[in-house]
């Protein structure tokens, strides 16, 4: 009896230490979560439009133009046992930054792909709600640059991908850190007008 009693308190000693990443990623009683990307291309050239992947083209007849993504959050309870959020769990988000990133690992800022950008936001969402706002994730400098302005005129390489990756920082109400990270797919290239 006392074996098997032993054994259940060392059981659950064990597991008493396991918990997910996402329930210790931060002190906050809410999660930050990006739900949704939707990039938006300058310029009008023919490679512009919105969805899940962005095509940016570096030179348009007119110039070069920023590129933009509509970010849509959502902020959940961590322990959803707990029906109670109250205004101290609402998040206000306050900067953005965004990092360039290529699959063969070629990531040289200013070379590879285009140097880190950051921004600020104003953004409130509720606890156990959402909210949308866009944020610039190409600024106009990063298409008079390289490697981006290599690629105008069709200079060297036709396309280049790159992974976008924004982290967005934010705050409870009452003070603890929240953070939450999205990815969109990014085709430069100069694009027929």
């Amino acid at each position: 009896m006392k074996g098997t009693i032993l054994s259940a308190v060392a059981a659950a000693l064990a597991l008493s230490g396991c918990s997910a990443d996402y329930v210790t990623q931060n002190q906050a009683d809410v999660l930050l979560e990006v739900s949704a990307i939707e990039g938006t291309s300058g310029g009008g050239g023919t490679g512009s439009g919105t969805g899940s992947v962005l095509n940016s083209d570096v030179l348009s007849k007119t110039g070069v133009f920023n590129d933009n993504a509509s970010i849509k959050f959502r902020v959940a309870l961590k322990n959803p046992l707990n029906p109670t959020m109250g205004t101290a769990n609402d998040v206000m988000l306050e900067r953005y930054e965004v990092r360039y990133l290529r699959s063969d690992g070629r990531n040289t800022e200013g070379v590879d792909v285009p140097f880190r950008i950051s921004g600020p936001m104003a953004l409130q969402i509720l606890a156990g709600g959402e909210g949308t706002t866009s944020i610039v994730i190409v600024r106009h400098q990063a298409k008079l640059e390289p490697p981006l302005m290599n690629l105008q005129g069709g200079g060297g390489a036709i396309v280049l991908t790159c992974i976008a990756e924004m982290t967005f920082h934010g705050k409870t109400t009452s003070g603890k850190v929240a953070s939450a990270t999205g990815r969109l797919q990014i085709n430069f290239a100069d694009f027929g007008d």
